[in-house]
């Protein structure tokens, strides 16, 4: 009986251990993100707004597959600008495509006679080519093509992007005039598929009329985001009890850990090989 007691205390204290270190944890990261979040909105509030041509469009997700077959068209192919790469990064993270359609200011222009000087145009304040005649000189035609400087910036998040586009005239280098854009296409890669069985080993507090600390093996089959497990089996065993478990939903806390990257929570419930039900808390990781 003295040690059924000793066993209780160190499951209990190790119950409260692990609730005061994920609680600690996840009160610090709110804090964390809280000052983040007022850090960066003051930020924003701060600034006024430049631009004007700006678009925001919502980030897809899909797989690397879907997004290349989709994304790609005659004049990009962009399985061609992955296969470029020196070597593929272990994770491409975002595809991003943009399309815009330039029209110029004055697309026919007629005239009687000769001007003296014609600046053409793709807007008022963008010129991209000059001609002029100077009827007194050896060479009286001149005709002058500028460099246009492109500037595409585009800022993506998990949920929006935005993009931008400038076109700078080396007529007039230092001005940079904004372009709106007609197409903006931007994907999520996602590589985990929906089912997968995932297999991993775990250390299981059970609660019941005498909760116990068990190491388990579980196997996980349904994975909506990367780091959200759902319906899984788990069986855990020490040396006086053996259960089998049905894992309702498991999180992967890694991923705002700032050293770990795979480290999971899981619970559900269990029945022992005496027919007596408890509730599991798991925390393991994969294979």
């Amino acid at each position: 009986m003295a040690l059924m007691s000793t066993r209780t205390q160190l499951v209990l204290l190790a119950i409260i251990l692990l609730i005061t270190l994920v609680g600690g944890y996840a009160i610090g990261t709110k804090i964390e993100q809280m000052s983040a979040a007022r850090s960066y909105a003051e930020l924003l509030s701060s600034r006024e707004s430049v631009y004007e041509e700006v678009t925001v469009v919502r980030t897809r997700a899909a797989s690397l597959e879907k997004s290349l077959h989709e994304l790609s068209d005659k004049n990009t192919e962009l399985l061609d600008l992955v296969a470029q790469l020196q070597a593929r990064p272990d994770q491409i993270r975002y595809i991003t495509v943009t399309e815009t359609v330039i029209q110029p200011s004055d697309p026919i222009v007629e005239v009687l006679d000769l001007p003296v000087e014609y600046l053409f145009k793709l807007r008022e304040d963008l010129t991209i080519a000059r001609f002029a005649y100077d009827i007194t000189a050896d060479l009286p035609y001149t005709f002058e093509t500028y460099e246009l400087t492109f500037k595409n910036s585009v800022v993506i998040s998990d949920k929006n992007s935005s993009g931008l586009l400038q076109i700078s005239s080396s007529a007039d280098p230092d001005k940079y005039i904004e372009f709106s854009i007609d197409s903006l296409e931007v994907r999520s890669i996602s590589e985990q598929p929906m089912f997968e069985p995932n297999v991993g080993l775990s250390l299981t507090l059970s609660a019941s009329q005498t909760p116990d600390l068990l190491g388990s093996v579980f196997v996980s089959f349904l994975h909506p985001h990367k780091n959200v497990d759902v319906l899984g089996v788990r069986v855990a065993v020490n040396g006086q009890v053996a259960q089998f478990g049905l894992d309702l939903v498991g999180y992967n806390i890694a991923a705002h850990l700032p050293v770990l990257t795979d480290f999971w929570v899981y619970g559900g419930v269990a029945i022992d090989i005496y027919a007596q039900p408890s509730a599991h808390l798991s925390v393991g990781t994969k294979f």
